[in-house]
């Protein structure tokens, strides 16, 4: 039985979002700490042992499933989230669910590289970075719309509602794999050249340049909602829908940004830096007026999703021949700046208030700035679409 392509990457966007709902448990970070009854800095560690695992996991995970057949690596990895996240609903213990967070965290870039390859190789050759951005879209929708959604449930009804609906997304993803896709066989590769291409300057200073991204960008994200209370003064349902909107037009950012990286990559890579620059220092000084404030976190959300695109393209240009082992990276990549920019950002919070974030992202992205202006002028990577 032969499938359309597209119907089978939509089916990895359902997928890819599935797999990223345990990432809006941040949203019930109360609901957490009074249901296994520990602090919130221990919710903390909960929350971001997921992020760590996978940014670790990321590195070697995706070279492992490579060789094995695509569609029982889908479903291996999915019957692994939905068995835990199952399991999840009744486990009161904290260290068992942790166990039980860590585990799905592990193969989780299996996944997600599997997908990315695949996707691309199933792509007509016009379309292939139109592919790759539906899948990044999963990304999107399910981390950052996701919030949202898991905030409503777990505040109205609890943590294992929560849970349930995190198993139930899990578990239709895994029911649509079984069920439509077909046989697809892994690759057997040699990767000792691609290793050792890791140690050359036209890897590693783009991966520097591509990683110092997320990092600046989840200082500001990540206390974004403690800003917009204490500066702006948006509280309750506002801010709720406040973010929403973000996470809208963030999958919208997601979406465009893979078309402007087809027609000018070069120019969208370096100027992308400059504009976050701009907004964030724009929000420094304007965040005590609503209404401005309102628009530049919008812009802020549409910057946030195309940064998933510039991040992959980068890191896929970088080691053309080993796909999955360039999209493990991309995972480890995104999932690490995440964890260390919230890491800074809460130290910056902590030592020198509130304000303090805007002066510690704009550090790194005018680092990535230098290093990726740096690398398209020597051209120490093929870009695909220059």
């Amino acid at each position: 039985m032969k499938i359309n392509p597209k119907i089978l990457v939509y089916i990895l966007v359902i997928s890819t979002l599935a797999i990223n709902t345990p990432l809006s448990l941040v949203g019930i970070v109360k609901e957490i700490s009074l249901y296994f009854n520990i602090s919130i800095a221990t919710v903390g560690l909960f929350i971001s042992s997921f992020t760590f695992t996978i940014a670790i996991c990321g590195l070697f995970i995706p070279v492992f499933f490579s060789k094995y057949e695509r569609k029982k690596t889908f479903i291996f990895i999915l019957s692994v989230f939905s068995v835990c996240n199952f399991i999840s609903i009744f486990v009161h213990n904290f260290y068992f669910a942790l166990a039980l967070r860590v585990i799905p965290a592990i193969i989780y870039p299996g996944f997600l590289a599997t997908a990315l390859t695949f996707t691309e190789e199933i792509a007509p050759s016009d379309k292939s970075q139109d592919y790759i951005t539906l899948i990044l879209l999963g990304i999107s929708i399910g981390s950052i719309l996701g919030l949202p959604i898991t905030t409503f449930i777990g505040t109205t009804v609890g943590y294992q509602a929560t849970i349930l609906w995190i198993f139930a997304i899990n578990f239709l993803s895994l029911i649509l794999v079984a069920i439509f896709f077909p046989t697809l066989k892994g690759k057997e590769k040699k990767y000792e050249a691609s290793l050792s291409s890791l140690k050359s300057k036209n890897f590693l200073l783009p991966t520097l340049g591509i990683i110092l991204m997320p990092i600046g960008f989840c200082i500001v994200y990540s206390y974004l909602s403690y800003y917009l209370q204490a500066v702006t003064h948006i509280y309750t349902y506002k801010l709720s829908a406040l973010l929403f909107i973000y996470g809208l037009v963030s999958v919208f950012g997601t979406w465009i940004g893979g078309k402007i990286l087809i027609k000018k990559d070069k120019l969208t890579l370096i100027g992308f830096q400059l504009v976050c620059i701009i907004m964030i220092s724009a929000l420094y000084f304007l965040g005590s007026i609503t209404i401005l404030a309102v628009i530049l976190v919008l812009i802020l959300g549409v910057l946030d999703g195309m940064g998933y695109n510039f991040i992959q393209y980068v890191e896929a240009c970088s080691l053309p021949d080993t796909p999955e082992l360039a999209n493990g990276i991309f995972v480890s990549i995104l999932n690490g700046g995440i964890a260390i920019g919230s890491a800074i950002g809460g130290f910056l919070v902590n030592g020198f208030g509130i304000m303090s974030i805007f002066i510690g992202a704009i550090i790194p992205l005018a680092g990535a700035f230098i290093v990726l202006y740096y690398i398209i002028d020597k051209n120490l990577i093929k870009l695909k679409y220059s």
